[in-house]
């Protein structure tokens, strides 16, 4: 199996600019590039893949642009254990939201999940989709 290093090099030629496309063309660009390592997680799906209304629960719209981060919008990365099996790797838009008389609030809406079986594929793959979305 290459080492992560190995993995990303030929990434740092050709990031990928997720600007302007859809939620569900980034996921798409990024199980791509995944498909293409040695790394093969269990599945890439946009968060809300019913593409629910509530964005606010479920995460962007498949068909909503990708967030542009700034001073105080960010796009993140998490690694968690899953519910039954293997780990999550989500790709989370975090913003803070203005509150008028208090400080604000940081608001987070899902992106992307991926499914990996083990903690060290979890980590490897995570260090693809940040270098992939310039996360890191």
């Amino acid at each position: 199996m290459n080492t992560v290093a190995d993995l990303i090099q030929p990434l740092l030629a050709a990031r990928f600019d997720p600007a302007g496309r859809a939620v569900r063309k980034v996921v798409h660009e990024v199980e791509r590039v995944l498909h293409h390592t040695d790394l093969e997680p269990e599945w890439v799906a946009v968060a809300n893949s019913l593409a629910n209304e509530d964005e606010d629960r479920y995460g962007l719209m498949p068909s909503a642009p990708w967030p542009d981060a700034g001073r105080h919008r960010r796009v993140t990365l998490s690694v968690e254990l899953g519910y039954s099996e293997g780990w999550i790797i989500q790709v989370d838009f975090v913003q803070l939201v203005d509150r008028g008389h208090s400080a604000g609030v940081w608001h987070s809406r899902p992106l992307l999940r991926i499914k990996t079986l083990s903690r060290s594929q979890a980590w490897a793959v995570a260090a693809v989709v940040s270098r992939l979305l310039d996360i890191d």
